[in-house]
């Protein structure tokens, strides 16, 4: 018996959300080849099957026609994608904590994702180079906890050195569908800002002289207008008449005379992380603050002056 003609895509998606719903019974599961739809893996011929109930209302028994070929070109005539799975990489082991990965932007966890899988980055490297963190305080845990909640580990890192992004996406698919969702989107959106050529000139990172220099490329990929922090000290110097420490109130005109004028760091009270791309920052989202109380606000987790200031028991003139 052969499968019936008049099965159409739409009998096919019908039994796909039937098997959504219900499950693959025990004996019917794929042994050489997947359907992949919506980043989700269906056995070919059971999915025939229950179409069949569809268009002529009972199930086929999957003995009465072949897999294989007739059933995979069948399907790949209706529109839908059937391949044998990629045993080549290792299964997904997602933990439940996702405060890190919460904490960052998507831009943010894709490069992260990217440079562990295709450059085999460490969670130093990551944490210092892609969310620029000072690496001594952050020991990588920011990065290992963003791949770990996807399910990212020691194993993975590094599998798609020398692949193409696209050629990384077709195995990972085979690898496990749904469960591989997230990191399917995540290679998906690089590919389309291709990313990979944004970095493949890079070195390996043991090299001390190329490591900086992708540091110094990234850090202009999240530069924001310097001109945006000069107009934020002239502002703040004219209504306060002097340029000092929000947090702790260090004036380094008295501190250090003539050397510490008009110095101080403006403080992006919205982390770079957090920024959308296209999105724009007000001068009045510029914060005045010294080295140290700078540093300290960008310790994890992050605090803002407010707080800082409020840990530090100073209650300076002309802040609330």
């Amino acid at each position: 018996m052969s499968i019936p003609k008049n099965i159409s895509r739409e009998h096919v998606l019908d039994a796909i959300k039937y098997i959504d719903e219900h499950g693959v019974p025990p004996k019917k599961e794929s042994t050489k080849y997947d359907l992949f739809y919506n980043n989700k893996q269906y056995p070919p011929k059971y999915v025939i099957s229950r179409a069949n109930v569809y268009a002529n209302g009972q199930e086929l028994d999957v003995s009465e026609f072949s897999g294989g070929d007739e059933t995979n070109s069948f399907l790949h005539q209706l529109g839908f994608e059937v391949m044998k799975p990629y045993e080549g990489i290792p299964p997904l082991e997602p933990k439940t904590r996702s405060r890190e990965y919460e904490s960052y932007s998507q831009t943010i966890q894709d490069r992260i994702v990217f440079e562990y899988l295709f450059h085999s980055r460490t969670h130093r490297w990551l944490d210092e180079q892609i969310i620029g963190l000072n690496s001594d305080e952050s020991r990588g845990y920011q990065s290992m906890g963003i791949l770990h909640y996807i399910g990212l580990r020691d194993k993975h890192k590094g599998i798609f050195q020398g692949l193409d992004i696209s050629d990384a996406i077709e195995r990972v698919r085979r690898a496990g569908g749904s469960n591989f969702s997230v990191v399917i989107s995540s290679l998906e959106r690089s590919m389309s800002i291709n990313l990979k050529n944004k970095f493949n000139d890079v070195g390996s990172g043991t090299d001390e002289y190329e490591e900086g220099k992708e540091q110094l490329r990234l850090h202009k990929i999240r530069e924001r207008d310097p001109q945006l922090i000069k107009e934020a000290k002239r502002r703040f110097k004219k209504k306060h008449g002097d340029l000092f420490c929000e947090a702790c109130g260090i004036n380094f005109e008295k501190m250090y005379g003539e050397r510490g004028k008009d110095f101080i760091e403006g403080h992006h009270k919205k982390p770079v992380s957090e920024m959308k791309e296209g999105e724009t920052t007000k001068v009045e989202d510029i914060g005045m603050l010294c080295s140290n109380c700078h540093r300290m606000i960008h310790r994890i987790p992050m605090v803002s002056i407010e707080e800082l200031k409020k840990s530090l028991g100073f209650s300076w003139k002309g802040f609330s």
